[in-house]
Order: structure tokens, then C-alpha cells, then sequence
């Protein structure tokens, strides 16, 4: 199955004071190339994005994340503070993504 986010650039920064390596990743999700439900499509792009950034972490190694608009920068950045990759559980990821969702909602460009 294709990817369905794009990794659009990937910086790698060592942290001597806390003897740790952080790898960021800036993403743009892809849009749906066929008749699916737009919602499902998303909520797969988002797990399909996170399956990724944590599959070659060992289980002690520990995971930040941070949500940002590009496009809309008064939107201020929401995130998950760092903790374990065995503790970083799926609801904790998805209220933040309901969080972030709820912020960038735009009512404005319905059209009939």
C-alpha cells in the first residue's frame, strides 16, 4: 500500500546535555485518490504516520510530538510531552489530533 503522507524534510539534532538524539520529521498528509471516506482516510493517514516515526524505536527510547499548521500560523502549536514509546498510548495521540482538528476547522468554505 502507498504511503499516504509525504515526509517533506527530516532533521536530526543531538542533545549532549540529556545524552539523547532527536529526529524530527515535517510531513504533509496526501490526499485521497479514490471515493473513500474523507474522515477514515484521515484518521489511517495519521496512524499510518505514527506507525512510522516509532517502528525502529526500541521500547525505552522516548517520544515527543508536536501538531502545527504551516498554513495557518496564529494556530499555536499542541503536543504531547515526552515520555516512553511504551507509554505513549493511541487516545493520548488521538485527543491531541481531536484538539488540533477542532482548531483548523473551517465552516466558511461550505458550499452547496
Amino acid at each position: 500500500m502507498a504511503r499516504r503522507f509525504e515526509i517533506e524534510d527530516t532533521i536530526t539534532r543531538r542533545y549532549s546535555r540529556f545524552n539523547a538524539i532527536g529526529t524530527q520529521l515535517v510531513v504533509r498528509l496526501l490526499p485521497a485518490s479514490d471515493a473513500r471516506d474523507p474522515v477514515s482516510y484521515f484518521l489511517d493517514s495519521v496512524n499510518d504516520l505514527f506507525r512510522h516515526a516509532i517502528q525502529n524505536l526500541s521500547v525505552s527510547d522516548m517520544v515527543g510530538i508536536t501538531i502545527q499548521n504551516r498554513v495557518n500560523q496564529n494556530n499555536k502549536p499542541i503536543g504531547i510531552s515526552f515520555r516512553r514509546k511504551d507509554l505513549l498510548a493511541g487516545y493520548v495521540i488521538w485527543s491531541i489530533v481531536e484538539t488540533f482538528s477542532n482548531q483548523t476547522l473551517d465552516l466558511t468554505s461550505w458550499t452547496s
